[in-house]
């Protein structure tokens, strides 16, 4: 696990310059507090900060192979290595290290930029050919390892993080209000797209080639199109446990100290449990909570599992004051605004963590093809509501306005009304409606409103139902740009590694070709999922009420937080009230704060906003610098 980054001067004559690459490395020190690597290759800088997982002795970077020339830097973990080795070293190539990441090289030297579409793993990658004078930036098939470029001046410099790009030069501060108007719709910046002005991030499974002719983007990477179609569901249920098995196999392989984020829910559960049997010792296990009566609280389930497994259990518990003492930091860590509260605590979980191992696999990734959230059921049985006699619809819709508390119902039914499904997505998806936009956005701001960020992936979907599509939808688009986006930058921020077993590429593939009928079954969701996860959990786990990673948003705004929420939002000078209507947003904190309505979302989503411009747009260009380097 590491950070990367580089220059290519590719239309130009122009020598990098060593001491650039330095300090883009330096600005990802956290990264990868292991060591550093450079090298400088006339129009071309590679550099990257490593935090030593696999071959601690043997797997520096940039990294070389029996071709003069060709180097690869690469971020995150290649799991099918030893398959990979053992088919490159049939072909006659020979291996100088046990890192995985040489794979990548003699896979470069054997099947040229085709060898992206091998690789079962985590990664944003960079490998230099130089006799070829070529570069090929790549980031893995599901988003878990986020990659950034920005372009100018006949140049393209990339990074894993965004402080990176800066710290190269080149590259200015400034907002990009289209992205700032998607990140209101969605909570997050869909990619290709960032907040920052210039700065672009690679989508899930693509690839960018830079040579003398240009920058080619392309895809090497959309799963998720097949059906198994008629399948004997104990069939489908035996092979999920072989693959989900397998998966967790090849992502325990380190040679640090390894962990489990375990909160209690069936995900986790099986990961913590298959890990516990291959466990040479207790396994640690490591679990973050609140303080007071919070109904969400996944305490109690964590312990049961990890007593029943024999783990070194830790609990961590949070605050109010926590929060508002950890929340800045984490903002910047984070780089992009991103509102899923979430974020925060998997913060502290992650630093918490870090001090007892330095590689931890979570169970996030599993509810997007299984079909673990709301609005999969939703859209499982939404026929039945826009089959219903207008009369009826308008009851219920009458019936869930009289709900002031459930944003989220109210959104899935002015979703559900929608006939066409991309129409249907969007309003599930979106955190603000037209009329809402409308009321709130200041010209300025309503003048940068773009289309639908669901549109183009919809469109790559062939076959099954609607419910198939939106599962397709959601493993690119909410999960990398968000879930995993913030996965990854929490846990390197405390400089550890967090592994998605569930993302493995065998299991994804799988588990997306499985028809929608067996993911919800009546009212249980991810059923089959569930079957499989039976043989290793205990059932009061699988049937257990879905919590998710929530936290006491709601309640702190409404309560401990009210009024630093209104002077942060409310302020002058602040952002929020350059872009928005600030009488529409007044109405909206006190509407939260009296309990009328449910604002929770759109408010952290607007307060995260605020945070993020303070300390990334109002800096003098030296202040910011002297911060990011220090």
């Amino acid at each position: 696990m590491c950070g990367i980054c580089g220059i290519f001067n590719f239309a130009s004559a122009r020598p990098v310059d060593r001491l650039r690459i330095e300090d883009m490395c330096r600005a990802m020190t956290h990264r990868g507090p292991d060591s550093q690597g450079l090298l400088i290759d006339g129009l071309l800088g590679l550099g990257m900060r490593r935090l030593s997982v696999i071959d601690p002795e043997g797997g520096s970077q940039p990294m070389t192979g029996e071709t003069p020339g060709i180097h690869v830097v690469c971020n995150g973990e290649i799991y099918n290595f030893r398959e990979l080795r053992r088919e490159l070293e049939a072909k006659g190539h020979r291996f100088a290290t046990r890192s995985d990441t040489e794979v990548i090289v003699h896979g470069y030297e054997q099947w040229g930029r085709a060898v992206l579409a091998r690789l079962n793993g985590m990664f944003g990658l960079a490998i230099w050919d130089s006799a070829a004078r070529r570069l090929v930036l790549g980031r893995d098939p599901f988003g878990v390892k986020p990659l950034y470029y920005a372009r100018g001046d006949g140049a393209i410099s990339f990074a894993s993080e965004v402080r990176s790009l800066w710290c190269g030069g080149g590259v200015s501060r400034s907002i990009d209000l289209a992205a700032v108007e998607q990140y209101l719709r969605y909570r997050f910046v869909p990619a290709p797209l960032t907040a920052f002005a210039g700065i672009r991030k690679l989508e899930a499974g693509q690839a960018l080639q830079i040579d003398e002719r240009g920058v080619e983007a392309f895809h090497y990477s959309r799963q998720g199109t097949a059906d198994l179609g008629a399948v004997v569901e104990a069939e489908v249920t035996e092979r999920l446990w072989q693959l989900i098995e397998r998966a967790v196999d090849r992502q325990l392989v380190a040679d640090v100290p390894l962990g489990v984020m375990l909160s209690g829910g069936t995900d986790s559960s099986v990961i913590a449990a298959i890990a516990a049997e291959r466990s040479h010792g207790p396994l640690q296990t490591f679990t973050v909570g609140f303080t007071g009566e919070y109904r969400d609280n996944e305490f109690e389930r964590a312990r049961s599992v990890a007593s029943r497994l024999g783990a070194d259990h830790h609990e961590l518990v949070i605050s109010a004051s926590d929060f508002a003492g950890f929340y800045e930091q984490a903002v910047f860590s984070l780089e992009e605004p991103v509102a899923t509260s979430s974020t925060y605590p998997y913060f502290r979980l992650c630093e918490f963590a870090r001090r007892s191992v330095t590689v931890a696999l979570t169970g996030q990734g599993a509810d997007e093809p299984f079909a673990g959230y709301a609005r999969h059921l939703a859209e499982r049985y939404g026929a039945v509501y826009r089959t219903a006699p207008a009369a009826a619809r308008r009851m219920i819709r009458r019936g869930v306005d009289l709900l002031p508390r459930n944003e989220q119902l109210k959104r899935g039914a002015a979703a559900g009304s929608f006939t066409d499904a991309a129409w249907r997505f969007e309003a599930t998806y979106s955190l603000t409606d037209e009329p809402l936009r409308q009321a709130l956005y200041r010209p300025s701001l309503r003048a940068q409103t773009m289309g639908s960020a669901v549109e183009s992936l919809l469109s790559e979907v062939s076959g099954g139902d609607d419910l198939h599509r939106m599962l397709y939808v959601d493993a690119r688009f909410s999960l990398p740009d968000n879930l995993l986006l913030y996965g990854d930058k929490m846990s390197m921020a405390t400089s550890l590694e967090a592994r998605v077993p569930f993302l493995d590429l065998p299991l994804m593939e799988f588990a997306e070709a499985i028809p929608s009928r067996m993911k919800i079954r009546r009212s249980t969701q991810k059923h089959i999922l569930k079957k499989a996860l039976g043989r290793w959990v205990p059932k009061e786990v699988v049937r257990a009420r879905k919590i998710g990673f929530n936290t006491p948003v709601d309640e702190w705004f409404r309560g401990e937080l009210s009024s630093t929420i209104r002077d942060r939002l409310l302020a002058p000078d602040s952002l929020c009230v350059s872009l928005l209507n600030a009488s529409a947003l007044a109405r909206l904190l006190e509407e939260h704060r009296t309990g009328r309505h449910n604002h929770q979302r759109l408010l952290f989503s607007l307060l995260t906003l605020e945070v993020w411009n303070e300390q990334f747009m109002t800096p003098s260009d030296a202040a910011f610098r002297k911060v990011v380097l220090s």
